[in-house]
């Protein structure tokens, strides 16, 4: 399977495939799932969220947000990275009933 690049939302370089991506997060949103993903520039210090939206009726949206400034985003990647399991969108941890919005 090939991943499409993720551009920074700032100066669009490269921050790679899905693989390379910091911290994640899947969550239950009215019968859909959302996966979040954060991206970090190291190049102009910015984050870039991929949000990928995957409706019950099987359509899917993928959406670029950003930029945001390095400490933006901090307290949002600690919360995903200390769930155990991100990809679980019925996981009840504390990072998933906040980040779950």
């Amino acid at each position: 399977m090939t991943h499409r690049p993720i551009p920074c939302s700032s100066c669009a370089r490269d921050l790679g495939p899905t693989p390379r991506r910091v911290a994640f997060i899947a969550v239950f949103a009215q019968g859909d799932e959302e996966t979040r993903s954060w991206f970090f520039c190291a190049a102009c210090r910015m984050w870039t969220v991929q949000e990928f939206y995957d409706r019950f009726h099987g359509d899917v949206d993928i959406r670029l947000r950003g930029p945001f400034p390095e400490a933006a985003c901090a307290v949002d990647v600690a919360l995903a990275k200390s769930c155990p399991e991100p990809a679980d969108k019925w996981c009840e941890c504390p990072a998933h009933r906040k980040l779950a919005y």
